[in-house]
């Protein structure tokens, strides 16, 4: 009688399917996962845009805005009554889009508010990820 060490080929075999099956049951999971992922991230960088706007048109004591272009996917602040900009465009990841019924302009006064409250929709085509960000007059920035 010998003795064997190891697995044979066909027990190798059978572990690597039971493997696969499982990673594969996982998948849409982690995709949808992903995409809520990317959604909320979206809407993360534009309501801490605006909150930054804000608090530099306090501390400026000038007036800011946030301009939106909806077809673009990009936003970005400006100054000087949306002349100047006051930094860099940005981006709305791949696949992700304002809503069409989303505010064009959030315009903050030196007093820290909002000269008309906004609602902007960031959205990748599916309702149920949807995000909201409310802007209301006090300068309040939501995430929902």
């Amino acid at each position: 009688m010998r003795q064997s060490a190891g697995f044979t080929l066909i027990e190798i075999l059978l572990v690597v399917a039971v493997v696969s099956v499982m990673a594969a049951m996982t998948v849409p999971t982690v995709a949808g996962a992903m995409d809520r992922y990317y959604i909320l991230s979206a809407g993360q960088q534009v309501a801490s845009t605006i909150r930054a706007a804000r608090f530099q048109a306090v501390s400026r004591n000038q007036t800011l805005e946030v301009v939106l272009d909806l077809d673009a996917g990009e936003y970005q602040v400006f100054e000087d009554g949306g002349v100047t900009p006051a930094g860099d465009a940005q981006l709305l990841p791949t696949g992700i889009s304002f809503g069409e019924d989303s505010a064009t302009t959030v315009e903050v006064a030196p007093n820290g508010r909002v000269t008309t409250a906004a609602t902007i929709t960031v959205t990748n085509g599916n309702a149920d990820d949807d995000r909201t960000i409310t802007v209301s007059t006090s300068g309040r920035v939501q995430l929902q």
